[in-house]
């Protein structure tokens, strides 16, 4: 088996340990998983980032999921238009910049 073929398998592991926690969590009243989806989106980033540390994907969906967990947890005083409006922008521009860099690779 390739080290690239065990990193994948290991990648996801660690992703699915990383929900079954997440889901425990939320069963037990502790932090609920409208809350701490967010998580995710930072072990799937950190993942990527392992295995490609000059993916700029991975950095663009890790600090996607740094703000939605910050918007989410910590940031209550903006209201729901306004954090409906961020996390679009951030969305918008995320993909933007992955179509940029998936251009460049092409070329």
């Amino acid at each position: 088996m390739e080290a690239r073929e065990k990193m994948r398998i290991v990648s996801g592991a660690v992703i699915l340990l990383t929900l079954g926690v997440l889901v425990f969590l939320s069963t037990q009243g502790i932090w609920s998983m409208e809350k701490s989806w967010p998580i995710l989106i930072i072990v799937f980033a950190a993942v990527t980032l392992v295995q490609s540390p000059r993916d700029l994907g991975g950095w663009v969906i890790g600090a996607a999921g740094l703000l939605f967990l910050f918007f989410k947890n910590w940031f209550g005083q903006i209201g729901d238009m306004s954090m409906n409006l961020i996390t679009s922008a951030i969305l918008i521009a995320g993909a933007y910049l992955l179509f940029k860099s998936m251009k460049k690779k092409e070329s």
